[in-house]
């Protein structure tokens, strides 16, 4: 594995040579910034979110940095990407971070999964714990075997901790549904904005559960490559990405979400601001009902607004 130091829109970053993220990173200095503005828009200082699925730290840096008064906890199950993960949170000097190499499903048990040295040319943003390097396209380098314990964010004692959350990010590239499985009662509490990426394949599977929890789904789509990225950089290639944006179903439950900050200075206004915040979004998406919205072409992707 080769390593280098990039100075990128959110901070200085030690990036992975070959690495899919990475390189698109390094030649746009951001990575799907259109999703940073949507958890920006979500957050407040005093926020507290958890992300699942790190990876190397490209959300969770920008994340960390908009809610310096709250807490970010990161799942990273990838030994050597966590420590990335790690890196890049201290070169940013961010101490209200707690990581976390662990995977995150609906059992919490022991679990062997794929490792190697990271220096084949691959996207190793595209891991899961059932299928390893090989979930997007069958990954033809050598690898071994590395045993990481999974948890379920109900039993996981600093999630429970939380008396509030904002945000649950999860990026589990199509292991969504065991993730959400295994917090059902965190999300019931707490009621957080849940963001998801999806597959194709396991859209509908997605939607059933999220509509069980009593959440309605928005569509989040965005090409990697904005006009105004970071280093003013030429379209690299048409590589896009696919979420959803999850809201609880009782507008009162939301407000009750924003309210649990009300002991921080100038907390009040900042709920109503971030209350105006979701409503906006909401204006701006379109609800996710099927697969065949995508199939059908009614989902836009969304574009970053200038500075």
């Amino acid at each position: 594995m080769q390593t280098y130091l990039k100075d990128l829109r959110w901070g200085r970053f030690n990036l992975i040579q070959g690495d899919m993220i990475s390189e698109i990173a390094a030649h746009y200095g951001e990575w799907s910034d259109v999703e940073v503005a949507i958890f920006h828009s979500l957050l407040t200082p005093n926020a507290n979110a958890i992300e699942v699925g790190s990876n190397i730290g490209m959300h969770a840096v920008p994340i960390a940095k908009a809610i310096p008064q709250g807490k970010l906890l990161c799942f990273e199950p990838q030994r050597i990407i966590f420590q990335q993960l790690c890196c890049n949170l201290s070169l940013n000097n961010l101490t209200n971070v707690e990581t976390y190499r662990m995977g995150v499903c609906d059992v919490s048990e022991k679990r062997w999964i794929e490792s190697c040295d990271y220096s084949q040319p691959w996207n190793y943003g595209s891991f899961s714990l059932d299928k390893g390097f090989s979930t997007e396209a069958q990954f033809n380098g050598s690898f071994t075997q590395e045993e990481i314990e999974t948890v379920r964010l109900d039993d996981f004692a600093p999630a429970q901790r939380l008396e509030q959350l904002s945000l649950l990010k999860i990026d589990a590239e199509g292991f969504d549904i065991p993730v959400l499985k295994g917090a059902t009662k965190l999300i019931e509490r707490l009621k957080p904005a849940i963001f998801i990426e999806v597959h194709p394949h396991s859209v509908e599977d997605t939607l059933a559960i999220i509509h069980q929890l009593n959440y309605e789904a928005y569509w989040v789509a965005s090409q990697r490559y904005q006009q105004n990225n970071f280093y003013n950089a030429e379209k690299l290639n048409d590589g896009y990405d696919l979420n959803l944006i999850c809201f609880p179903k009782d507008d009162t439950s939301t407000q009750n979400r924003t309210a649990q900050h009300s002991t921080a200075q100038h907390s009040t206004a900042q709920h109503s601001t971030a209350q105006h915040k979701i409503f906006a979004l909401k204006q701006l998406l379109v609800k996710a009902m099927s697969l065949e919205q995508l199939t059908n072409g009614e989902v836009p992707f969304l574009l970053k607004e200038e500075k």
